[in-house]
């Protein structure tokens, strides 16, 4: 699912479908975030079953209250299994791929089956998020076969835009569509005015 090339692939699109904000218990004046959005791995599926690992990253702050992967078609949902935070997937994605030092990757073991295909439906819910009403997070998501590495291997990565409540409403597109240049005006022809005619010559006398 991840291909045969070495390195990473920018084919995983996650586009926002809803956000919500609800209020986080026992932190006065802080909220969560619960993003849901329409997933689009753009690679060719497996035709086999096989096991994907997964991460997340996150403030170091931060925790995942819920993460789903579901089949966009039939919201069967896909089994994920959480990992330990300095476990070997997070150490794998540490080397190849880093993290600041307020972050860490939240990471997971993906049971896929062939039947769930590429478009998915996901629901993230982190807490607290402290973002500005103005600002937005930014979660890299990676994720390859299991028995592959992230630093030697391939891989296919996106970003997933967790936006402040002002920049909740419409998202902008970065690559958009250039419009479509009108054609030229078609040069219409003259129309030629018929010579009169010119009558016989006088003979002078």
């Amino acid at each position: 699912m991840s291909g045969g090339t070495r390195g990473g692939q920018a084919k995983l699109v996650i586009k926002k479908k809803n956000v919500h904000y609800p209020p986080s218990p026992g932190l006065a004046g802080h909220h969560k975030i619960e993003k849901e959005s329409a997933v689009d791995a753009q690679t060719p599926p497996p035709d086999h079953a096989l096991q994907l690992k997964l991460g997340l990253r996150i403030k170091a702050a931060q925790e995942v209250e819920l993460f789903e992967v579901r089949q966009a078609s039939t919201g069967t949902l896909m089994p994920l299994n959480a990992q330990p935070p300095n476990g070997p997937i997070a150490q794998d994605l540490e080397i190849a791929l880093g993290r600041a030092a307020d972050e860490r990757w939240a990471t997971y073991l993906a049971s896929y089956q062939p039947s769930f295909g590429t478009k998915f439906a996901s629901k993230l819910r982190l807490n607290p998020f402290d973002v500005h009403d103005n600002g937005f997070q930014v979660v890299t998501v990676a994720f390859t076969h299991a028995n592959r590495q992230f630093a030697t291997d391939n891989y296919i990565f996106g970003l997933s835009i967790l936006p402040g409540k002002n920049n909740a409403a419409i998202e902008l597109a970065l690559n958009p569509t250039p419009a479509k240049k009108s054609a030229p005006a078609k040069k219409t022809k003259a129309v030629k005015k018929p010579k009169k005619a010119k009558g016989p010559k006088r003979r002078k006398r």
